[in-house]
């Protein structure tokens, strides 16, 4: 039973910005003695970011539940209303962020945390919004209807890489703010890895602010579906039989599956933890999947080496060493369709 609302943050950006090492650096902020819980989209139907926030928080009061494929408004919708279910009732949190997919409707899930059956469970926060600034200047952005949705609710933007930028980019987005009509949304500057402290001590405050820019009208939606118990939806996990789950992977032990949506298009693998990837191979493929001009790359790869991170934005790319992993998991996502089976056929090259 919950008794006290749930605060309840929004933290919105599109791909590859930054909004995964926010939340991790704002969960190794949190106060010892609450818990907080992550509710993660991704348009991609594998599910990376669980793995990488979930990385050094088990059994810390720190919950993670994803909801992969596709983006969480869809289901003003089954899946989001069942994904908000089942982690307040199993995780009892002092705090929920939701970070839905980079190419999801933010407004859409503002709707969905202020419908009436949720007026006493949640208490909607500061929803905050990341962008690389240089960004603006690209029409593929600049452009983008949910580009700019995100930056119309939020009510603290992070200009985020800001190591990175030239003297005009921050005008820019100052103009670019003001053309939506939020020329007065607060704008930070941060580095990639958010490392001083003070900015950290500032969003923390910032988090327990009611939104200001909350309501959001837009046609009705369907009658929600949350009041449901979230057993009608989904069998718990701890009734799905391991041998049922690995049934899952093919002889070879992989798992390929496909997604397409405002477009964008993606491809993915799960590969069994029992397969091992050469490094070198393996960043030989990588190099192949840049010089497609992709919009993204994320991997969480075990080789023989260790376990490697990889996330690439554009034709930036950023490699980093992980503790554990239970399987290995690679996405692309590109605004041209993807030739999957000759990518699969090139990564299968990679392992042993």
């Amino acid at each position: 039973m919950i008794t006290t609302p749930i605060k309840t943050n929004i933290i919105t950006g599109f791909l590859g910005v930054g909004k995964t090492t926010l939340i991790k650096a704002l969960l190794a902020s949190k106060p010892d003695n609450e818990v907080w819980a992550v509710l993660v989209n991704e348009f991609g139907e594998i599910g990376i970011d669980g793995g990488l926030l979930s990385s050094g928080h088990n059994g810390s009061g720190v919950v993670i539940k994803e909801v992969p494929g596709g983006c969480l408004c869809c289901a003003a919708g089954v899946p989001t209303q069942v994904a908000v279910n089942q982690i307040i009732q199993q995780a009892k949190p002092d705090r929920l962020l939701i970070e839905p997919t980079g190419l999801g409707h933010p407004a859409e899930i503002v709707n969905l945390l202020q419908a009436p059956h949720l007026q006493h469970v949640i208490t909607l926060q500061a929803s905050i919004c990341l962008v690389d600034a240089r960004k603006v200047s690209d029409s593929r952005y600049r452009d983008h209807d949910i580009f700019k949705q995100q930056l119309h609710i939020a009510d603290m933007v992070i200009a985020n890489k800001a190591q990175l930028y030239d003297e005009q980019a921050m005008p820019c987005l100052r103009d670019f703010m003001a053309s939506l009509g939020r020329a007065d949304t607060p704008i930070m500057l941060s580095d990639s890895h958010f490392t001083q402290a003070s900015q950290l001590q500032h969003l923390m405050l910032l988090l327990n602010k009611p939104s200001q820019r909350a309501k959001w009208h837009q046609s009705p939606k369907p009658v929600s579906l949350l009041s449901r118990s979230a057993e009608q939806w989904f069998t718990p996990v701890a009734s799905i039989k391991v041998d049922e789950a690995l049934q899952q992977f093919d002889a070879q032990g992989y798992i390929y599956k496909t997604n397409q949506g405002e477009g964008c298009y993606s491809v993915g693998w799960i590969i069994d933890c029992q397969r091992c990837f050469d490094f070198a191979r393996f960043m030989v493929w990588v190099e192949s999947v840049k010089s497609l001009n992709v919009m993204r790359l994320k991997a969480i790869v075990i080789t023989f080496d260790g376990i490697l991170s990889v996330n690439m934005v554009d034709d930036k790319l950023t490699l980093d060493e992980l503790d554990d992993a239970l399987d290995s998991r690679i996405e692309i996502i590109s605004d041209k369709p993807l030739d999957g089976d000759t990518l699969q056929q090139q990564l299968f090259e990679c392992v042993d």
